[in-house]
């Protein structure tokens, strides 16, 4: 692909969510731990042309205006009152519908290649603002790393890298509307998450304390097993390997199984190999994240 720029643009899990209550607005209030991961799409860019073109070979991703990496393309050139031709190929790896933060993750990526193209006119600290106006989860791929989120999804708190985990995702072959779930949430209201809240056990993951991990809890949980009994027998079968927790990322469907080490993951993965569809994975620090997306020509 001769003159188009390649960036990878990283997944997110949630290692954690807590729903704290319903607004009168009608958004939910939480408290959950973003993290960063290494499994990510590739997306390409080339300033051509004089529209804006969002593609990709994976049929069940949209192309332009309802794709993010438009909309984040547009909201781009309306901050900086100009207008950019620009090519966008997106060779989708992270799962769509799976909860794992990818179409947001296109649209920060798109802000962040747009601004280098400009020769960087906006700070991190403008691009973060204009890419809540995409979404709740777009401004934490501004960043990357580790953050602890609260609000509707909008209040970030960028901290320390917690240690390095390593994940195996479980990937369904059906998608979960957030909102189904939330409705769910909102009629069987489950506040007991832990006995801890999330910005404590996140204080003593940062100091290397992982034996804190047992005590992550997702608010979906008990209501999506009730409704699909299938993820709960997964999830009782993946708990027989010396996982440090079993958790469903965002609403779901995928189920994260998280390791202290690589070894301990790829036995189990070898092991579980015919029974389900699986990627490996592992934490991806900010340091590392910045640093990836120092763009590069492919």
């Amino acid at each position: 692909m001769d003159d188009w720029i390649r960036l990878p643009s990283y997944a997110k899990i949630n290692l954690g969510l807590n729903i704290l209550g319903k607004r009168d607005n009608g958004y939910h209030s939480i408290e959950s731990i973003f993290q960063t991961i290494s499994l990510h799409d590739n997306m390409y860019f080339k300033l051509e042309g004089d529209h804006i073109e969002v593609t990709s070979a994976d049929e069940k991703v949209p192309n332009g205006p309802s794709n993010l990496a438009y909309k984040a393309a547009k909201i781009f050139e309306e901050r900086i009152g100009n207008t950019l031709g620009l090519k966008v190929r997106i060779d989708k790896r992270i799962p769509i519908e799976s909860g794992l933060g990818g179409g947001s993750s296109n649209a920060a990526v798109t802000l962040l290649a747009l601004n280098h193209f400009s020769e960087c006119p906006l700070a991190l600290e403008e691009l973060i603002e204009i890419a809540g106006k995409i979404g709740s989860d777009v401004p934490f791929f501004i960043k990357g790393g580790t953050a602890y989120v609260t609000g509707r999804g909008e209040r970030i708190e960028w901290c320390e890298d917690i240690p390095e985990l390593y994940f195996l995702l479980v990937v369904l072959p059906f998608g979960i509307s957030t909102k189904w779930a939330y409705s769910g949430w909102d009629k069987n209201i489950d506040k007991t998450l832990t006995n801890k809240n999330l910005d404590i056990i996140l204080k003593v993951l940062i100091d290397n304390e992982k034996k804190v991990i047992k005590d992550l809890r997702n608010s979906f949980t008990e209501i999506i097993l009730k409704e699909y009994p299938q993820i709960g027998f997964i999830v009782k079968k993946l708990k027989k390997f010396n996982t440090m927790n079993v958790l469903m990322s965002g609403s779901g469907p995928t189920l994260v199984a998280i390791f202290g080490s690589e070894s301990k993951r790829d036995s189990m993965r070898e092991m579980l190999r015919r029974d389900f569809i699986m990627l490996s994975s592992r934490t991806i620090s900010r340091k590392r994240y910045l640093n990836s997306l120092k763009l590069k020509e492919d």
